[in-house]
């Protein structure tokens, strides 16, 4: 049930949606920018960094170097690979 839970708070955000959807494998938040977006630049980074905190919350995604205060790396948690398989 938790799943379905996350998956709806997923899909009601837009951002949310596209920035879970892009990570793959451990990415910095400017990868996903770049895989998103195609470019650069400080509103979408501003954007997939929110989305990202709001996916931590979620327990979707996790940071996978948090002391690391620049290069953070973002990666998919397990029950974020299971929210994905039933996407």
């Amino acid at each position: 049930m938790e799943t379905l839970n996350v998956l709806a708070k997923i899909k009601r955000g837009k951002n949310r949606y596209k920035v879970f959807q892009a990570i793959d494998k451990p990415m910095m938040p400017s990868e996903i920018v770049k895989k998103i977006y195609g470019k650069v630049s400080n509103t979408h980074f501003n954007i997939v960094s929110r989305a990202l905190t709001e996916l931590v919350e979620l327990k979707v995604v996790r940071v996978v170097n948090p002391k690391d205060k620049t290069g953070r790396m973002y990666q998919l948690t397990q029950l974020g690979e299971e929210v994905k398989k039933t996407l």
